[in-house]
């Protein structure tokens, strides 16, 4: 049966369309740039290949493509994307697979996420390295030959290989779902995305339209499958710690105690935050696979066969990038931490002043906090057993096992909700709090300790907690 790996795209709005004084030569179609908001759904990470295609043949009597010489699929060619296919073979295919066909708006968000980027990857031009383009290879090529292709989402293969039927109409911008384009019955040109190999750098941008009658066949026509995600409860049950509102000092400046100011823990200021709440400890294996398992999210790399490696079930989840926190976010109903209210749960406000650790003052001891591991011997801990490292809320592990991502966005001090660092369309780096077990000493997992990374990142030392919305 068909098994795709499916891609969470969040709900929200993004940037459709090209702004003609700004973009690289956008065609007329393309504008004007206009805000779509779109409700989050799933998309296959890649094309459907001629294998998976041959399932749906198989099981239905479908008819075959028509290059396919006796019904069988070319050699060679199982996993290059299905061509040949129009928009009512792409149809019946989706149907029985149990999805359907993504909307333009959908395909676009898919492919350049929130910051309107000119292809999937950004803003560096197409390479061979990056897809097959512009006659580089004269045919379709593998659908994940091209890693380097990724979109914001991790999605593969969204420029050049094979143009992707969508599910619209071919209307003139601003893009509206209910103005009549996402009619199945009418019998109009429906929008291609992506472009295919014969096209330039010009003509896979992310944003490019062409459109093409429903019952157009060729060598260069493909298409994906999306899949809405059912609105019911989330399954998670998380524990809770509520923050009150008020002030705290926020960051570091330089003073004899033991506690170091790094100049990008400085100046301290002072932050009102309203309340919050925030989960008690970070994100478990646990927690994270029923989200895996839920929507077909990819697991993390080092779960063999996406199984939580044993006996880590109540260990925090790692090798998670940005990006994948903030679709398991969407799919909780949660969200991220800022870096002011992280900073805030996890230090407090201590004889008027803000603590070093989670726990007061005191130099870590074993018991507070897992850090400083020995280089071949490193690992996480359970997220419950450091209970003397508590927050004075009431927050776990604050203080080492892993760093934490938070939405915001790297920058000086002093922080500022309101100057773009919560801008979740960002791809800049995102801080980072908490230190991890591969912290070689104290000054890492102090309650200012700042770090960061681009929201692309894993790695076994990084994973996230949540807030409520």
């Amino acid at each position: 049966m068909y098994t795709p790996i499916w891609i969470v795209i969040p709900a929200g709005e993004f940037r459709m369309g090209s702004d003609p004084a700004g973009d690289a030569v956008p065609y007329e179609n393309e504008s004007p740039r206009h805000r779509v908001a779109v409700e989050a759904f799933q998309l296959s990470r890649t094309h459907i290949t001629n294998a998976q295609y041959a399932q749906f043949v198989d099981a239905s009597g479908h008819p075959a493509p028509g290059h396919w010489l006796d019904g069988q699929i070319p050699e060679g060619l199982a996993e290059h994307p299905i061509t040949y296919v129009d928009w009512h073979d792409a149809q019946s295919f989706c149907q029985w697979a149990g999805g359907r066909l993504p909307t333009e708006a959908e395909w676009e968000k898919a492919a350049r996420g929130e910051d309107a980027r000119l292809w999937p990857w950004g803003n560096q031009p197409p390479d061979a390295k990056r897809c097959n383009f512009d006659k580089n290879i004269l045919t379709t090529s593998p659908v994940q030959q091209f890693p380097q292709s990724a979109s914001p989402h991790g999605v593969l293969d969204m420029a050049g290989n094979a143009w992707e039927w969508t599910s619209s109409l071919a209307h003139p911008y601003p893009y509206r779902a209910d103005d009549g384009r996402e009619d199945p019955s009418r019998p109009e040109a429906r929008t291609v995305r992506g472009s295919s190999y014969t096209h330039t750098a010009r003509e896979i941008r992310a944003a490019d339209r062409h459109s093409f009658a429903p019952g157009t066949r060729g060598p260069y026509l493909g298409f994906r499958v999306a899949r809405t995600i059912p609105a019911q409860p989330t399954p998670l049950a998380l524990t809770w710690v509520d923050i009150p509102a008020g002030e705290f000092p926020m960051g570091n400046d330089p003073r004899s105690f033991h506690d170091l100011a790094l100049p990008n823990e400085y100046p301290v200021h002072s932050i009102r935050l309203p309340e919050f709440s925030i989960a008690q400890t970070p994100v478990t294996n646990a927690e994270y696979a029923l989200f895996t398992r839920a929507v077909q999210h990819p697991a993390p790399a080092h779960w063999i066969h996406d199984e939580i490696p044993r006996a880590k079930e109540k260990h925090p989840v790692t090798n998670i990038s940005w990006d994948s926190a903030q679709a398991f976010c969407a799919w909780a109903d949660v969200r991220l931490l800022t870096e002011a209210e992280w900073e805030k749960a996890a230090r407090g406000v201590c004889a008027g002043d803000a603590r070093v650790y989670p726990w007061g003052n005191q130099m870590p001891k074993t018991p507070c906090a897992n850090f400083g591991q020995d280089v071949k011997m490193q690992s996480t801990t359970p997220v419950d057993q450091f209970p003397s490292g508590a927050s004075p809320y009431g927050a776990l592990d604050m203080a080492g096992n892993i760093w934490e991502w938070t939405s915001s966005v790297l920058a000086d001090y002093p922080y500022d909700a309101d100057d773009a660092r919560e801008d979740p369309t960002s791809r800049a780096h995102r801080v980072l709090r908490g230190g991890s077990f591969y912290s070689p000493n104290e000054n890492y997992i102090r309650c200012a300790s700042r770090s960061s990374s681009y929201p692309q990142r894993r790695r076994d030392h990084i994973g996230f907690r949540v807030a409520k919305k």
